[in-house]
């Protein structure tokens, strides 16, 4: 990597990050002699949102055979969260990192970050084992820039005077050791604080016209998703226009009605994961209630329920609620099977579960709208309390499908003239949203203003 001026201030690294188009950053300050043997980044003890704090493709990977570490036994899962990853010059340029990978060593446990160095043309000498002494204190910054790509650079004692003076950063959880950097609001403070401020003064503003912010350009807008995209647009945030979190970190989600759709992921193991949609539904669909010549399949399915109408149970395979336990990778998968035979009409498995679900970011928040017709067009009012979660992964999201909190409610269809509607709804009920955001997030609270 070409040298380059030392970084003096937060504002310079906030304003280089900025340049990327990183919303919010995440800091490690690096042991003095790296974190392993294997040149790895030590992220904490477990996933609980580590993941999903950036956009990653999860691969299931084979079970570990080691025991000798304290807490560890063999045969437990093992993901790997492959993150498209660059190392940025103070001039902005990125240097490529295409073996960088997140892996979650469930049996430990333990999340470590690593290939960052492999097959990367130039990156940070500082983080070479044979070189490190040279530098001092080390600080790693990671930050998912606009157009999806993490991007990340090391600060060191020897190049960068910003580090004797690095400001006290809030913990990205309370359990973890990542700090979190606003990019977008006041170098130290707490995201979720920020977020408060921002959310009561649109509740105090009342009733809001319906708006969508696209590509920074607020303009009206009719449809049914108009209470969200009001919300965004009054929050500064563009319609779809970014993979990383909404908001200071956060997934921002607004509802109405008396269920929440958390993920739509199709399945890929079963017959429905075998067989084509059509297929599926000729074999397990029904007719439309109305005699309009459509087949559906519908209903909620519940872990440790049966639904009377298609005759299907769900259950979470590879897990022992008694002891809190996972099995083999290979055997964890979400089932929905026929109770007298047995066939699996539909499953999901632990990578494709896990994949959807570090989409849905590391921290979220949940909050009601009221809805009503004004002068000109619809207009939204959102409520004095809201629900938000932060830290998650996929081994809660399976831990509330087994509760039953979480529960599979599609909505397929085929109409009459032969036009499909895929809905593999996985949802909650809006009343139960307390308990499930206990369950899904290692830290939850209701904020009320």
């Amino acid at each position: 990597m070409p040298a380059m001026a030392g970084i003096s201030t937060i504002q310079q690294l906030v304003t280089l990050l900025q340049g990327q188009g990183v919303r919010t950053a995440y800091v490690k300050l690096l042991s003095p002699k790296q974190d392993n043997e294997k040149n790895q980044i030590y992220l904490g003890g477990g996933l609980d949102g580590v993941t999903n704090l950036f956009p990653a493709e999860i691969e299931v990977r084979s079970a570990s055979e080691s025991v000798a570490k304290r807490r560890s036994s063999a045969g437990k899962p093992k993901l790997e969260a492959r993150i498209d990853f660059a190392w940025l010059g103070g001039n902005g340029a990125r240097y490529d990192a295409p073996n960088t990978r997140i892996i979650d060593y469930f049996q430990y446990p333990e999340v470590r970050m690593s290939g960052f160095l492999s097959g990367c043309e130039d990156g940070p000498p500082a983080l070479r084992r044979r070189l490190q002494a040279e530098f001092g204190q080390r600080i790693l910054v990671m930050g998912t820039a606009a157009d999806g790509k993490v991007v990340g650079l090391v600060l060191t004692a020897r190049d960068d005077a910003l580090v004797a003076d690095f400001p006290e950063l809030p913990l990205a959880s309370s359990k973890g050791v990542l700090r979190v950097l606003t990019v977008d609001g006041p170098a130290g403070a707490d995201p979720a604080e920020l977020l408060r401020q921002e959310l009561s003064a649109i509740v105090q503003g009342g009733w809001h016209w319906s708006r969508i912010n696209s590509r920074g350009v607020i303009q009206p807008f009719t449809g049914a998703q108009g209470g969200g995209y009001t919300l965004e647009a009054l929050l500064g945030v563009a319609a779809n226009g970014h993979k990383a979190p909404d908001r200071h970190g956060f997934e921002i989600k607004s509802f109405s009605g008396s269920r929440i759709s958390l993920m739509t992921p199709t399945p890929d193991l079963g017959f429905q994961g075998r067989s084509t949609f059509r297929v599926f539904m000729e074999r397990f669909g029904v007719p439309g209630q109305k005699g309009d010549g459509s087949l559906r399949f519908t209903g909620l399915h519940k872990s440790g329920a049966v639904n009377t109408k298609t005759g299907l149970g769900l259950r979470v395979t590879g897990y022992c609620r008694e002891d809190d336990s996972f099995g083999d990778a290979e055997t964890v998968a979400v089932e929905l099977y026929h109770q007298d035979t047995g066939e699996v009409a539909a499953g999901w498995s632990l990578e494709k579960l896990a994949n959807c679900w570090n989409a849905k970011h590391a921290n979220a928040l949940y909050i009601t709208f009221d809805s009503r017709n004004g002068e000109n067009g619809a207009e939204y009012r959102y409520s004095r309390s809201w629900v938000q979660g932060r830290g998650t992964d996929v081994w809660r999201l399976l831990r509330a499908i087994d509760q039953g909190i979480v529960f599979y409610d599609p909505a397929d269809t085929i109409y009459a003239d032969g036009r499909p509607k895929v809905r593999s709804q996985w949802r909650i009920n809006a009343g139960q949203l307390p308990q499930a955001m206990s369950l899904l997030y290692a830290e939850s609270a209701t904020v009320t203003v």
